[in-house]
């Protein structure tokens, strides 16, 4: 028999037992005749006239009074299932520490990694100032920018490059495909484990965005802000024609060049990247408006 039963056991007998103690007393209770004031009999006096002692002799067999003796009905035993006693088991609480989420870096980063169960973001994902980043990065996309050293995603190892042909120079399909890993971690992550990301993390990221922007601001809003802008980015046929500066390179197309910086960068990763990472961008959409 374990504990708890032992007890309930033990419980349960002794109610039984203080049901028959009331019980009990409630029987003789009634079997007793209360006497009443008037009936109290007369005192007998002890003594006689002129100081003469007189000893009662005892009383002879005929004027003895037989007493009634009623016997009363024994109690039958109580039947412990009979009674219907159920007696109700409360859980102890237990109080538990809540857990501090992990903010570093290294945390967020293997959350990234094992969450969204993308590998490759190993190598993908920086490893500094990583919420941070996506914030600004976020913000940033939301006004048109695209500043440097603002990312959450390292740089490509291959370098961008061009061909010739004729007077013109087009970015080659190399530049494209260097984009390539990038697209397609994006589009294999579930928007549903991205969205628990975010809802994890949602303190520290409201903390780095209200730093970084005017009061009253909404990230929710920003984000549907920063994703509407990159669907915006138009279409693109190759070849793409590009000129070069003494600086960087330039679309030859006026539309393409008067991009903001972030539809630009969109375009650079060619028109199958865009096509793939537009997908997903409206599934996320479409998840957060829900």
């Amino acid at each position: 028999m374990t504990q708890a039963s032992s007890s309930t056991r033990y419980s349960l007998f002794s109610v039984v037992i203080l049901l028959m103690v009331v019980l009990a007393i409630a029987f003789f209770w009634t079997k007793e005749e209360a006497v009443e004031p008037d009936n109290v009999p007369e005192p007998v006096a002890s003594l006689q006239a002129n100081n003469e002692s007189t000893i009662s002799e005892p009383p002879t067999e005929e004027q003895m009074v037989e007493e009634e003796f009623i016997i009363a009905a024994p109690i039958p035993e109580a039947n412990i299932e009979d009674l219907a006693i159920e007696e109700a088991f409360i859980e102890p609480e237990i109080v538990t520490e809540p857990e501090v989420l992990d903010i570093s870096d290294q945390a967020i980063k293997q959350a990234l990694i094992t969450t969204l169960q993308s590998p490759l973001l190993s190598t993908l994902v920086v490893n500094e100032s990583i919420i941070a980043n996506m914030v600004a990065s976020v913000v940033n996309t939301a006004n048109g920018k695209l500043p440097e050293n603002v990312t959450v995603l390292n740089a490509p190892k291959q370098k961008f490059s061009v061909f010739t042909q004729g007077d013109n120079q087009f970015i080659t399909p190399e530049s494209f495909t260097r984009y390539n890993v990038y697209a397609q971690t994006f589009s294999d992550i579930e928007v549903e484990s991205l969205l628990r990301l975010l809802n994890d993390y949602n303190t520290e990221i409201i903390t780095q965005f209200e730093q970084i922007t005017p009061p009253n601001s909404d990230f929710n809003d920003t984000l549907a802000i920063a994703i509407n802008e990159l669907l915006d980015t138009p279409t693109v046929s190759l070849p793409i024609a590009v000129e070069s500066d003494s600086v960087m390179y330039r679309f030859v197309n006026p539309q393409l060049e008067s991009l903001s910086p972030a539809q630009k960068q969109l375009v650079r990763m060619g028109p199958d990247n865009m096509r793939i990472v537009k997908r997903k961008l409206r599934e996320l959409r479409d998840a957060l408006t829900q």
